[in-house]
């Protein structure tokens, strides 16, 4: 787990790292997170290849990962994205797909928050799980991004001050937002059980 120095502070900040690929919504969600006391790392992805480097990261992943980028039916849009190396995983009409990433992603002990159209498809979530993953969060659907990040605030209140579980957390915080797209979002444990929130 990354224990920044900032994890050892008379009030401890617990690391969350923002891994940009895409779109809006950086700077809203670093200040929401820091706000919370969170220490930040972000990751500006340049390449496909960028981005499985930090998924494969190991026994320096962060509790909590935010992935902010954008999605469509073949997996997280990357497009034209320069020259090709020979260690660049294989593109579905530009984007990389959930198979791309499965197999590649070793994040033990970390909750995954996806940003992404689609990124709570079942493949999807599935390729995360198989890096050992403690949760993974994610929707099929777009969800306009300053929502996102209110949700994510939420959540992790719950987490962070509550000391809730994260399923507990994702609920209490999709109940509070009371937003037809976060009601949506979808929670994987890591033993591969999905959970769908429904109002009474």
């Amino acid at each position: 787990m990354w224990k920044p120095v900032d994890t050892e502070f008379f009030v401890p900040l617990l690391p969350v790292s923002l891994v940009y690929v895409s779109g809006g919504g950086l700077e809203l969600a670093r200040a929401a997170l820091e706000a919370l006391g969170c220490v930040v790392l972000t990751h500006r992805i340049g390449t496909p290849s960028d981005f499985l480097r930090v998924l494969g990261q190991g026994d320096q992943a962060p509790r909590y990962m935010v992935i902010l980028g954008h999605g469509d039916e073949n997996g997280l849009v990357f497009g034209d994205y320069g020259p090709v190396t020979a260690d660049a995983p294989p593109l579905r009409e530009g984007s990389l797909p959930p198979e791309a990433i499965a197999g590649r992603v070793h994040l033990p002990g970390c909750t995954v928050i996806s940003y992404s159209c689609g990124g709570g498809t079942d493949a999807m979530a599935r390729a995360f799980l198989s890096g050992g993953v403690a949760s993974y969060i994610g929707c099929r659907i777009e969800v306009e991004t300053v929502a996102l990040t209110l949700f994510l605030f939420h959540f992790l209140f719950g987490a962070l001050h509550k000391k809730l579980p994260d399923a507990d957390a994702w609920r209490q915080a999709v109940r509070a937002m009371d937003h037809s797209e976060v009601d949506r979002m979808r929670f994987w444990h890591g033993d591969g059980r999905e959970e769908a929130f429904s109002r009474p």
